[in-house]
């Protein structure tokens, strides 16, 4: 711990010689009303000010924590006698605080402060503060990962939710609210949209003379078909079974007929290896009409689809 019992002349001149080469040390003459009049290099470095120079006085009196610079220059002693020794607790201009260990002497209406520090615990310090700021930026990319990995999950958990596993068209529940939301529009905007219910013509006969699996196989193939021709704005369906259903959003009763006579036709060119005779479907169309459920929409629909049946399969029945 520096201990200075009386500054000489040439001593001061030593100290002041000394003062732009000591790093690890913070050496400073301090006017009493706290302008900066000279420092080395290891003060400027603590308080962070600008180079000393050029008629450039700072006040540093806030840089003195504890004690204060206020409580420094009320001490008196004997002449050549430190006003304090020990450790002086200080903080720079971004409150950044620390300690340091020496001794402060009040003379010629100045303070002469004299303290060192570790350079190499301050090195130490640094380095553990970057390896934390990366760790910590290590942290924030693997949470941003985990976030991004929870967003794709819950979008493919919503995804399986809507999905029909089989044909990975809409599910009956997707297609109940695709309803609701055009039926919502429908009454805002007195739009009209029309559905196309689709039943696979002896569908039964096929799982029973060609396995379930090739009756997997004609649900794809349809639905592959389906839903290569439908309109991005429309909602292609498997409402159950063989049945699929189809959405048709701004869409009046004679676009709808005239898209399941394009669908009939391509199901009829389907070709499947151990069924030369190929599929047929069925098909009922109807229209929204003003004042209908959703409910009584698809029954319309499906009465359409019966009456289709009933008339010889493969075709397609419109229900006014």
């Amino acid at each position: 711990m520096p201990h200075l019992i009386e500054l000489t002349p040439s001593k001061k001149d030593c100290l002041q010689g000394c003062m732009a080469h000591m790093a690890a040390v913070a050496v400073a003459q301090i006017a009493e009303d706290g302008r900066l009049i000279d420092a080395n290099l290891g003060f400027r470095r603590l308080t962070r000010h600008i180079q000393i120079g050029a008629g450039e006085q700072p006040d540093v009196r806030d840089f003195f924590v504890n004690p204060s610079f206020d409580e420094l220059l009320a001490i008196h002693t004997r002449p050549g006698q430190p006003v304090f020794e020990g450790i002086l607790n200080v903080a720079d201009l971004h409150s950044v605080c620390r300690s340091l260990i020496g001794s402060v002497h009040h003379f010629d209406q100045k303070l002469m402060v004299i303290a060192e520090y570790d350079v190499a615990d301050m090195e130490r310090l640094n380095a553990e503060v970057i390896t934390l700021n990366l760790e910590l930026a290590e942290l924030q990319r693997s949470l941003s990962r985990t976030n991004r990995n929870l967003q794709a999950s819950e979008e493919r958990l919503t995804q399986l939710s809507i999905t029909d596993p089989l044909t990975g068209l809409a599910n009956r529940r997707h297609l109940m609210d695709f309803l609701q939301q055009a039926w919502q529009r429908s009454q805002r905007f007195a739009s009209t949209f029309s559905v196309i219910m689709a039943d696979i013509d002896f569908f039964k006969k096929i799982n029973d003379q060609h396995g379930h699996e090739q009756g997997d196989v004609v649900l794809k193939a349809v639905a592959t078909q389906m839903q290569a021709m439908a309109r991005k704005v429309d909602l292609v369906s498997r409402f159950g079974g063989e049945e699929f259903v189809i959405v048709l959003q701004e869409a009046p009763l004679s676009a709808a007929v005239e898209m399941a006579q394009r669908l009939r036709q391509a199901v009829c060119e389907l070709q499947f290896e151990p069924m030369p005779q190929g599929v047929t479907c069925s098909y009922g169309v109807a229209q929204f009409a003003t004042g209908q459920t959703v409910e009584q929409l698809l029954k319309h629909a499906d009465e359409a689809l019966y009456q289709s049946k009933h008339d010889g399969r493969n075709r397609v029945t419109a229900r006014p």
